[in-house]
């Protein structure tokens, strides 16, 4: 390993002279600095993180930007992200979405050489804030969201048939009245869950009335609210799919709060196999998504731009899902 010892002597300078120079110390002279830096390039002298900034040009660090940390699946995420990007050498920046109102937006007054690249978990369509890192010509990738409208690589778990395999264990069940707790449409992936459902329930001839597909938003108190709607449809559903597990926790709020027993009267599934989701008080049926793998994917794919390598062509990168039977489905009665 090349020390600052042996890059002094390289260049016939002392070793506090080397030393300063990685600090960033203005007072050293201007030749002498670029001397330095070719030096360490060129004999591969990286004594720190900071130092390796100035030698390598790059900051080691890629931007993280998610919804909201109060959800169970954000943290899987970023805790895998993290440990991803850690084995690659490189430390994670995370940014709360500055597409939420009344958020500041950090993304905005994030300087572009403190981060290499960014990976946008939390995008929404047509989001403003990937349109921006984009046009400072940064490195994306967007992972469990995909926007049409953008030329990137995207990640996502197979939203769409998920909702086919929610539907034909319903099915199979005895269940025809179905409804949908979904999210607003700007989350692209629990809208194609949503959809995948709707067509599902479609090829067989299921009806979906208006009355039995609610949008809630990110608070638990959301979710019940908009499940207790569905409880009180004209004619209650059976079963109901809920496209994120947070949802169907609210959902089974809502049924214990209202006297509705969980899966006698009604049947629930999420998404996401969030570790409580597994838990023996829950122990509910959800859509298991390959998070670890998808999150790998997207941090190869970042580095592979970042590293100046041939870039992968655009488009999304679908991994499958499968379903975690559990208690909190089961026949129509």
């Amino acid at each position: 390993m090349v020390t600052s010892v042996d890059l002094a002597s390289h260049l016939g300078l002392s070793q506090s002279t080397v030393s300063r120079v990685m600090r960033g110390d203005p007072a050293v002279a201007d030749k002498t600095t670029q001397r330095v830096l070719a030096a360490a390039r060129e004999l591969g002298y990286v004594p720190n993180s900071a130092a390796r900034s100035l030698v390598t040009k790059r900051a080691r660090t890629v931007g993280v930007v998610v919804a909201d940390l109060k959800s169970s699946f954000y943290p899987i995420v970023v805790d895998t992200l993290q440990h991803r990007l850690g084995e690659h050498g490189y430390r994670m920046a995370l940014i709360k979405d500055p597409d939420i109102p009344d958020e500041v937006d950090s993304v905005e007054v994030l300087d572009p050489t403190i981060v290499d690249g960014m990976i946008f978990v939390s995008a929404r369509r047509n989001s403003p804030t990937v349109r921006k890192v984009i046009a400072r010509r940064t490195p994306v990738v967007l992972l469990s969201r995909d926007d049409p409208t953008l030329s990137l690589e995207v990640v996502l778990a197979d939203d769409a048939g998920a909702g086919e395999l929610v539907i034909d264990h319903l099915t199979s069940l005895g269940h025809r009245n179905i409804a949908i707790l979904s999210v607003p449409r700007y989350r692209t992936n629990g809208a194609a869950r949503e959809d995948g459902a709707r067509a599902a329930l479609q090829r067989r001839g299921i009806e979906l009335p208006d009355e039995y597909v609610h949008r809630a938003g990110s608070t638990h108190e959301e979710g019940m609210s908009m499940a207790r709607a569905l409880l009180s449809s004209t004619r209650r559903p059976t079963a109901i799919f809920c496209v994120t597990d947070e949802l169907a926790f609210a959902a089974m709020d809502a049924c214990a709060r209202s006297g509705v027993k969980v899966p006698e009267d009604v049947s629930i599934v999420g998404f996401d196999d969030s570790p409580q989701a597994g838990w023996a008080m829950v122990d509910l049926t959800t859509v298991h998504q390959p998070i670890e793998n998808m999150a790998a994917e997207a941090v190869r794919l970042l580095l592979a731009r970042v590293d100046g390598g041939e870039p992968e062509t655009p488009g999304a990168r679908v991994f499958p899902v499968s379903l975690r039977i559990r208690g909190t489905t089961g026949p129509m009665k």
